[in-house]
């Protein structure tokens, strides 16, 4: 049974900082009618707000806690703080609340973490560079920022692949000394002096323009590339690729686009070619996250399974300034990764002409 969460107490709250509010618009949607309804009703909400009010983002300090699994935060007697559930499952919940109760009953000593202020960076989905950029990374910009008198350590997790190296990269372009971050897998810990922010993205249902400074402050010393049409392949994963994609390669780069595939690129080198690029075509994923990096005003089309309910790139296009748009295209063949939307896409002759024409 998962334990029933509980609020962070009001006297844990040191900082709190207001998000500027912010106007969206609905986004450039081509075919529209191949998205499932129950689909298009879960993007729709968000899709279909004018504005996004200001609202708190606060950094807590919490004392004698437990941190499990993917940033789930549990309380010295196991309560479960409800600010730390980002789209984890019940089960997942259920595992984590097991294993810190089993910690508990041990007493915890040898799992205690009592070297000073550790900063959560650490939340749902530790293997996609996306929710590393937009809402793990930010977390330490910011407070880095506004509570550098705390000298703060970092707490991230163990990431598969070479995700580890793009964090660090990530962190060391902060000015993170990479010896005051410290790496953990799922196993509970306990620490006794913790900070969290909460307030400062909500997977799928919100991102704050402060987590621009955060991007923004990573790509300060890097200077723009000199291509300004770039076409974003996903051909090393092997899951949502465009059915005959090397013809559309042939035309994407007969048209002048530069073919990258940025996961196997390092990060300053990603950051250059986005930030120079005003046109940007790629297929929905995590890669594609580099598009915060582009310059407001840039062109980005986003080819899109038709039934991957998903905000989170139009978020970032939002408040970067982006002239986006999402082709949902339709889902073909068997599914190849562990979501019903990991399949071969087909991207329609017009679709393809559209896509390219000036």
């Amino acid at each position: 049974m998962c334990p029933r969460p509980i609020s962070l107490p009001d006297d844990s709250v040191i900082l709190t900082l207001m998000s500027p509010g912010f106007d969206a618009k609905y986004p450039n949607l081509v075919n529209k009618a191949l998205i499932p309804q129950p689909v298009l009703q879960a993007m729709e909400w968000a899709w279909n707000t004018p504005r996004f009010p200001e609202r708190p983002v606060r950094v807590a300090r919490l004392s004698d806690v437990w941190v499990a699994k993917e940033g789930l935060v549990f309380d010295r007697e196991g309560n479960l703080y409800r600010e730390t559930i980002t789209q984890h499952s019940e089960a997942e919940i259920d595992q984590a609340h097991a294993a810190v109760l089993a910690a508990i009953e041990r007493g915890g000593e040898a799992e205690t973490d009592t070297a000073g202020p550790i900063l959560l960076c650490k939340k749902r989905g530790i293997g996609n560079y996306g929710h590393w950029m937009m809402e793990m990374l930010p977390k330490a910009h910011l407070v880095r920022t506004w509570l550098p008198e705390l000298d703060v350590r970092f707490l991230v997790a163990h990431a598969p692949g070479h995700l580890n190296d793009t964090m660090a990269f990530s962190l060391s372009m902060l000015g993170v000394d990479l010896a005051r971050t410290r790496v953990a897998d799922d196993t509970p810990w306990r620490f006794a002096d913790l900070l969290l922010v909460d307030g400062l993205s909500e997977h799928g249902g919100f991102m704050s323009p402060l987590v621009l400074d955060g991007i923004d402050a990573v790509a300060r010393g890097v200077a723009p590339a000199r291509a300004d049409r770039l076409f974003v392949t996903r051909r090393a994963t092997g899951i949502r690729r465009i059915v005959d994609e090397d013809a559309l390669i042939a035309h994407a780069q007969a048209r002048g686009y530069r073919l990258i595939e940025p996961d196997g690129l390092p990060l300053p080198e990603q950051i250059a070619l986005f930030k120079g690029a005003s046109r940007i075509v790629g297929v929905m994923g995590a890669a594609m996250t580099n598009i915060a990096f582009a310059p407001p005003g840039a062109r980005v089309i986003n080819l899109t399974p038709a039934g991957m309910p998903d905000t989170f790139f139009w978020f970032i296009a939002t408040l970067r300034g982006l002239d986006y748009t999402e082709i949902r295209c339709a889902q073909s063949g068997p599914v190849r990764g562990i979501m019903p939307w990991d399949t071969d896409l087909i991207l329609s002759p017009d679709d393809r002409d559209s896509i390219f024409a000036d």
